[in-house]
């Protein structure tokens, strides 16, 4: 068994690798080939055990080097593949280049560990660490900067949040920590087959939520770049830089909430800054201006509050009894019980099933 669990995290990254660079449902495409490749490098860390399984010992000291080589790559290809997730636009410049050093010292050690036999195993276990260290804390901040900026065109955002991926990259280096602190103890060989089972359960959790992952950003082309463009700019910066003025601004936003009152858009549980932007003959850009400065609140705010208030009518009305508190969701718009739970109560500080009993003594 103990040989097995290796064996299984080494084959199950394999085949999620080939499901990520292959993307059968073709989204996110540039994000789910770097981390395909992530995934692939991910796997050498169990090479060994997969050769010793089929006879066939890694024992020439160059092959060695170029799988230490190659998993080096790691944690860049990790943060690249994030960028792609955050950005599906981006490009990658030459001046991209100088994040190709430190690799590059890297293989260095190794070729004169290699010819000339020097005890290079501090340096080397040094640049790993901070390597690692380096992209891995770039790749949450980058996570954690998607996670605040999304609200800006999504209504939803349970399932674009990238949650899943912030959690498996503090689990490898969870994992990562403890595995190197128990090396140094006499439990290690005796609690190594715990952690193997940890790193099992992780592989496939993150390779379930990888496949479930849906299209980030709109796939329209100019969707895309109008959402993008307002994705990172702040309230502040977006008065500053006034696209209508004040009259026109008033204009919309009567427009804007007459729209909503008499159209019901927010009923459609998928819907984004771009589609309703599409409605309304406006930009997103312009949409976003209106409902920051209009309405002092980001998308996914003034969104939801709308549904809120249909929630809070359907629960006071004689439909209550009909609809469970699923259905008042749906027919509100929100797509899961979780979600419209958790903003019910951020909007109202009451749960469905609170508010609903509260109101019903008054």
């Amino acid at each position: 068994m103990s040989t097995l669990v290796p064996i299984l995290i080494f084959s199950s990254l394999t085949f999620f690798s080939f499901l990520s660079i292959v993307n059968p449902r073709k989204v996110n495409r540039k994000a789910n080939l770097w981390f395909g490749i992530t995934i692939l490098l991910w796997s050498t860390f169990w090479i060994e055990e997969a050769a010793k399984l089929a006879d066939w010992p890694i024992v020439d000291p160059n092959l060695v080097n170029a799988i230490l080589f190659l998993q080096f790559f790691t944690p860049l290809t990790l943060y690249i593949s994030i960028i792609f997730f955050t950005n599906p636009n981006h490009k990658i410049k030459k001046t991209g280049l100088v994040f190709l050093i430190t690799p590059l010292l890297y293989g260095t050690v190794l070729f004169l560990q290699a010819e000339i036999s020097l005890n290079t195993y501090p340096l080397t276990l040094g640049l790993s660490l901070a390597h690692s260290l380096f992209y891995i804390s770039f790749s949450l901040f980058k996570i954690r900067k998607h996670q605040k900026k999304n609200q800006d065109f999504s209504s939803d955002t349970k399932e674009i949040d990238l949650e899943w991926l912030k959690y498996t990259i503090v689990m490898i280096l969870t994992i990562t920590i403890v595995a190197d602190i128990l090396k140094t103890t006499s439990y290690y060989s005796s609690l190594s087959l715990y952690l193997d089972y940890t790193i099992l359960i992780t592989v496939y959790s993150s390779g379930y939520y990888l496949i479930k992952q849906k299209e980030i950003f709109p796939i329209d082309k100019k969707q895309r770049e109008d959402v993008l463009s307002i994705n990172g700019q702040d309230l502040h910066i977006n008065r500053k830089r006034r696209l209508f003025s004040e009259e026109k601004l008033v204009e919309l936003k009567s427009g804007l909430n007459r729209f909503m009152i008499e159209k019901e858009p927010y009923l459609d549980n998928e819907i984004n800054l771009a589609s309703l932007s599409n409605q309304l003959g406006l930009s997103s850009h312009q949409l976003s201006f209106v409902i920051n400065n209009g309405f002092d609140e980001n998308f996914f705010n003034f969104v939801n509050r709308h549904r809120v208030e249909k929630a809070k009518s359907l629960l006071l009305s004689n439909l209550s009894d009909k609809y469970s508190i699923l259905g008042i969701a749906f027919e509100s718009g929100f797509n899961s019980k979780t979600s419209f739970n958790t903003t019910f109560k951020n909007f109202t500080g009451q749960t469905p099933s609170e508010f609903k009993k509260n109101s019903s003594v008054l």
